[in-house]
C-alpha cells in the first residue's frame, strides 16, 4: 500500500498515529506539504519511473494565509493526465483522490473532482475517514475487474497473455488495433499501454488471497513456537532465514518493495564487511525507509538482571545489539555512501531492526527497556516475534477490508 499525503508537515504525526490505528504501517505513508511537491511527485515518480501508489488524499486549508496546498488545482492536474504509471499499467487520472478538510467543500466543483470528500474531525475519531479511503480504494479496483472483464482477459491468463493464439488471432484485431477507443470509451483504470499489450498485475491485492496470508501466518507461529531444538544443524540460519525466504509476505507484507538477503558490503578502505540478514527495500527511497533487518532466536532472554537497582542487558542480546547497530554505523559513514548507492540506491533514509525474543518479557521491562536501548542503541528498533506476528495479522485484516 502507497498513499501519498498533500499536507501540512504539522499533521503529519496525526496522520501516522490515525493510520496506525486501523492497521497501516508508517512505511506506506508519503508525505507532501504542497501543490508543486505533490506535483513534481506525480510527474517524476509516476509519469517518468512508472512507480505505483493507491491513493492521494490532500488538503485545502491556508496556512498564514499562504494557499500552498491548492487541492483542487492538484485534483485538476491529476484528472487531467492520460499518461499511465505503475509499469505502464494504470492511467493516473484513474488515481483515487481524497479531499481531506476543516473547511466546507460541498461546492459542485469540489464533489465533481474527488473520490471522496472528508470533513477532519476534531474529536479524534476517525473511522469515517478511513472507511472512505478504503472505500474508494475498493471502488478502483472493482473498476480494474470491469475493464479486464471489457477486454475479456482472464486474471490468470495475464502471465502467457501476450503469447497465446488467443491474442495474436483475435485480441490484437479486436482490441490492440482500436486501442485508443478502447482507452477512451470502454474502459476507466487501465492505460492505453496496457490495452494495446496486456502484462502480469504482480500485485499482493491480485496474486495473493486471505487464505494464503494466513497460512503464512500461521506457518510464521507455528516455526517460532513448535520448532526443532536449535543445535548445530538446525540454527537460526536453517529454521528462520529460510522461513523468511520462503514466505517473503511475513517481511513485505506489501509496505516494502523486494528484500536482499545477506547483501555484501564493503567498507572501503578495511578489510571487512557488513552482512545484514535482510536489507527491506523501497520504491521510494527518498520518502520512506529502507530498513536493515537482523533476524536473531525467539529465545534470546533480554535480560540476566532484573530486579535489581541497575537491571543489565544479557551478553547474547547485547551482541545483538552491537551487530545492528554496526549496520547503523556502518550507514551512517559517509565513506560508504558509495558501496550503499552501487548495491542498493541513494538514499540515507534507514532504519535498523533487530528481531529477537518475546513479548512477555519486553513488556514486563517496558520503560526499562526503552530507555536502556534509547540511550545506548539509540535509532534501534527491538521488534519480538509477537509483534511482528501483530503486524501480519494487521495486514491481513486490512487485505481483508480492501478486497474489491
Amino acid at each position: 500500500m502507497r498513499i501519498l499525503i498533500n499536507d501540512f508537515e504539522n499533521n503529519k504525526e496525526q496522520y501516522i498515529k490515525t493510520f496506525r490505528s486501523f492497521g497501516y504501517e508508517d512505511n506506506e505513508l508519503i508525505f507532501t506539504h504542497s501543490f508543486e511537491a505533490s506535483r513534481d511527485f506525480i510527474e517524476r515518480h509516476l509519469e517518468k519511473n512508472k512507480l505505483h501508489i493507491d491513493l492521494i488524499i490532500t488538503n485545502d486549508e491556508k496556512e498564514l494565509s499562504n494557499i500552498v496546498l491548492k487541492a483542487n488545482e492538484l485534483c485538476f492536474f491529476k484528472n487531467n493526465l492520460t499518461t499511465s504509471f505503475s509499469k505502464n499499467n494504470f492511467r493516473i487520472c484513474s488515481i483515487p483522490t481524497v479531499l481531506y478538510s476543516q473547511n466546507e467543500t460541498k461546492s459542485s466543483d469540489f464533489q465533481s473532482n474527488f473520490d471522496a470528500i472528508v470533513q477532519k474531525n476534531e474529536y479524534g475519531e476517525h473511522i469515517y475517514f478511513i472507511s472512505e479511503c478504503e472505500r474508494v480504494i475498493r471502488d478502483w479496483r472493482k473498476s480494474l475487474y470491469s475493464d479486464l472483464e471489457t477486454l475479456e482477459i482472464k486474471l490468470d491468463q495475464l502471465p502467457q497473455f501476450v503469447n497465446t493464439v488467443y491474442f495474436k488471432k483475435n485480441y490484437y484485431q479486436k482490441v490492440s488495433t482500436n486501442a485508443n477507443h478502447y482507452f477512451a470509451n470502454k474502459t476507466k483504470i487501465v492505460s492505453l499501454e496496457f490495452i494495446k499489450l496486456p502484462s502480469p498485475l504482480n500485485y499482493d491485492w491480485v496474486v495473493l488471497n486471505n487464505k494464503e496470508i494466513e497460512m503464512a501466518i500461521l506457518k510464521y507461529i507455528d516455526t517460532y513456537k513448535n520448532h526443532v531444538k536449535y543445535d548445530r544443524q538446525n540454527n537460526e540460519r536453517t529454521i528462520l532465514h529460510d522461513f523468511f525466504k520462503k514466505h517473503r509476505t511475513i517481511l513485505l507484507r506489501d509496505t516494502y518493495s523486494d528484500m536482499e538477503y545477506e547483501l555484501n558490503l564493503n567498507e572501503l578502505k578495511a578489510n571487512n564487511s557488513e552482512e545484514c540478514d535482510f536489507i527491506l527495500k523501497t520504491e521510494y527511497p527518498d520518502f520512506l525507509k529502507t530498513i536493515f533487518f537482523e533476524v536473531k532466536k525467539e529465545d534470546v532472554t533480554f535480560y540476566v538482571k532484573k530486579n535489581t537497582k541497575r537491571p543489565q542487558f544479557s551478553a547474547d542480546f547485547t551482541a545483538h545489539l552491537h551487530q545492528i547497530y554496526g549496520y547503523k554505523e556502518y550507514a551512517d559513514n559517509p565513506i560508504n555512501r558509495v558501496e550503499l548507492e552501487t548495491k542498493l540506491y541513494p538514499t540515507q533514509n534507514y532504519d535498523f531492526v533487530l528481531l529477537a525474543g518475546r513479548l512477555e518479557e519486553k513488556e514486563e521491562m517496558k520503560d526499562t527497556f526503552e530507555n536502556h536501548i534509547n540511550r545506548m542503541y539509540s535509532g534501534v528498533k527491538v521488534v519480538t516475534y509477537e509483534e511482528l506476528e501483530e503486524v501480519n495479522t494487521n495486514y491481513l485484516d486490512k487485505f481483508k477490508r480492501l478486497m474489491a
